[in-house]
């Protein structure tokens, strides 16, 4: 497992705060909604991680 604590670090912060402000602002029947920040940040960071690992091949 390729785990990159910087990039980790990087994205968690908006991402907690996004998470937050959507379950603190959404209604009671919207809150589910809180479920697809962590789908987007593991989306993100394994599409930053795939990215740099095929720029890093053609070096």
């Amino acid at each position: 497992m390729n785990v990159d604590k910087k990039k980790y670090f990087i994205l968690m912060p908006p991402m907690l705060i996004i998470g937050l402000y959507l379950f603190y602002f959404l209604p009671a029947n919207k809150r589910p909604y809180v479920f697809l920040v962590p789908i987007v940040f593991w989306l993100i960071y394994y599409t930053w991680l795939f990215i740099e690992r095929i720029q890093k091949k053609k070096l």
